[in-house]
């Protein structure tokens, strides 16, 4: 089966689903498929190209590289300076709910 027929068949199957639990777990597949399938084409034009614009036949890319600082580790600093829970809650912002919904096997 080639990757178009499977890409069909996979549409036809979300299109005949009729359970939204069903149809998120199909999706959500195809969402990681896709995603790790543009990570590794990201990858390959970024090596291929270098930074800069480049045109492919209908569209293009611009490649940036950036140097980013790392995270700040709170544990250690709140540790190395004696800063306690209560002392960081004084700085923290509203609590907010959070849903979180995950498909599962």
């Amino acid at each position: 089966m080639t990757e178009v027929q499977a890409t069909i068949q996979a549409l036809a199957t979300v299109e005949s689903l009729t359970n939204d639990i069903d149809t998120l777990a199909v999706l959500d597949k195809q969402v990681k498929d896709l995603t790790a399938k543009c990570k590794v084409l990201k990858d390959s034009i970024a090596n291929q190209f270098g930074e800069g614009k480049h045109r492919g036949e209908k569209y293009g890319v611009r490649i940036t590289i950036e140097n980013r600082k790392g995270a700040v580790d709170m544990e250690a600093l709140c540790k190395h300076f004696g800063i306690t829970e209560a002392q960081l809650d004084a700085f923290r912002g509203d609590t907010v709910a959070v849903i979180k919904v995950a498909a599962t096997a």
